[in-house]
C-alpha cells in the first residue's frame, strides 16, 4: 500500500464544555511522517466509536492522557502497515489498535494496549474493532472474570444495545445464565435486544419503571449485573441484588463522560448488607490474554450463539459528526467509520 500524498487530519481545535460537538474539531492537511525506530507508519482503513473517547477529551484524560488540543483525535482502529521499522510488523499486514482520526498515523507496539496483527479470517475486517475487538473483548472479561457469570444466574445489564452490552447477553447465555435482562431505551432497542442480541427481557427505561419492573422478572433479585450506565440505573440496581450478588462497573453513560470526578451511588451501604461484590474492568489488564477471549468469542460466533452488530458509516469527512451520538442515541452495536479498503 502506497502512502497518501497528503495526510488528512481532524484534530482537536478546543476543549469540549459539556456534551462533545463537531465543531470542537477542525481539519487540516499534514505531510505523511515516517517512521523512527520502533514505529510503524499505518494507513488507517476504520475509525471505532466508543463513548469513553469523550474522556479523552477532558483535561484529566481519565486512563489515558488526554488529547491535547492541536492534535489528531485519538481512537481505536484498524489499518494497513505502509513502512515498519519494527521486525515484529511488515508492509502489508493488517493491524489493530490504538490510531487517531487521520489518514496515516504512527504507532507502537509497546504502549498500554499491544498492535495486533490481524489473521487472515473469512469474518468481515470490520469485526476487529466490534467483537473481537475491545467492545467483544470487555464484554468477554467483563462477563467472565469479572462478573464470574454461572448457570442458573439472573443477569441484568444496562446500555443493552451498546457495542458491549449487544454481546453481554449472548455471552451470559452461553455461560448458561438463567435469565439475561436488558435495559435500553425505547420500545424498538427493546425489541431488537430480545429478537436479535439474545435477551430474554427488555426494561425500557424511558417509559418503563426500573424498580418495579425488576420486582417482576426477577422476584428473588439479581445475581449480576453489568453496569455501562452509572448514576440513578446503578442506585437503582443496589436495591435489587441478591445476596452475595455481583457488581461489574463497565462504564458511567449517564455521565456524559464529561468529567472524571462522579458522585458514587446513594444506595452504597447495600454493598455492605447483602455482601455484593462490585469490581471495574478495563482491558488494559486482559493484554496478555486478548487472543484467550477472542478465540473463544469466535467459537460461539461459529456456533449461532452470539449476533454481530454494527453500523458501518463511510467517509473520513463525518468523523466528527459521529461521536456525539454515542450519546444521543445511534443504531445498536459497534459504530464503525470505513475511511479506505486495505491494498
Amino acid at each position: 500500500m502506497n502512502a497518501p500524498a497528503v495526510n488528512r487530519q481532524w484534530i482537536l481545535a478546543r476543549r469540549p464544555e459539556g456534551a462533545v460537538r463537531p465543531s470542537d474539531f477542525r481539519y487540516q492537511e499534514a505531510p505523511v511522517p515516517a517512521p523512527a525506530e520502533g514505529e510503524v507508519l499505518v494507513r488507517t482503513l476504520y475509525f471505532g466509536y466508543d463513548a469513553s473517547q469523550r474522556i479523552w477529551l477532558t483535561e484529566d484524560g481519565g486512563y489515558m492522557p488526554p488529547v491535547q488540543i492541536g492534535e489528531p483525535m485519538r481512537t481505536m482502529g484498524i489499518g494497513q502497515v505502509i513502512a515498519s521499522r519494527d521486525s515484529a510488523y511488515a508492509a502489508g499486514d493488517l493491524v489493530e489498535g490504538f490510531m487517531s482520526w487521520q489518514d496515516c498515523v504512527l504507532a507502537r507496539a509497546d504502549g498500554p494496549m499491544p498492535l495486533r496483527v490481524l489473521p487472515k479470517a473469512q469474518y468481515p475486517l470490520s469485526w476487529n474493532l466490534g467483537i473481537f475487538g475491545v467492545s467483544g473483548l470487555t464484554a468477554y472479561f467483563g462477563s467472565t472474570d469479572g462478573l464470574k457469570v454461572k448457570p442458573g444466574d439472573v443477569v441484568v445489564v444496562s446500555a443493552a444495545t451498546g457495542a458491549t452490552g449487544s454481546l453481554v447477553g449472548g455471552i451470559c447465555k452461553a455461560l448458561g445464565a438463567k435469565t439475561v435482562i436488558a435495559v435500553a431505551g425505547g420500545a424498538d432497542k427493546c425489541r431488537w435486544v430480545i429478537e436479535s442480541a439474545g435477551y430474554d427481557a427488555a426494561i425500557d427505561y424511558k417509559s418503563e419503571d426500573i424498580g418495579q419492573r425488576l420486582d417482576e422478572l426477577c422476584p428473588q433479585g439479581v445475581d449480576a449485573y453489568f453496569d455501562n450506565v452509572g448514576g440513578h440505573m446503578l442506585d437503582t440496581l443496589l436495591l435489587h441484588m441478591a445476596p452475595r450478588g455481583r457488581i461489574l462497573i463497565c462504564g458511567a453513560m449517564s455521565s456524559g463522560y464529561t468529567d472524571v470526578k462522579l458522585k458514587g451511588p446513594s444506595n452504597y451501604m447495600r454493598i455492605c448488607t447483602h455482601m455484593l461484590t462490585v469490581q471495574g474492568i478495563l482491558l488494559f489488564f486482559y493484554r496478555d490474554r486478548l487472543a484467550e477471549g477472542a478465540a473463544q468469542l469466535a467459537r460461539w460466533v461459529a456456533e449461532g450463539l452470539l449476533h454481530v452488530e454494527q453500523h458501518v458509516v463511510e467517509g473520513f469527512q463525518r468523523a466528527p459528526e459521529l461521536l456525539p451520538t454515542m450519546f444521543t442515541g445511534k443504531s445498536p452495536g459497534k459504530l464503525l467509520l470505513h475511511v479506505a479498503d486495505p491494498a
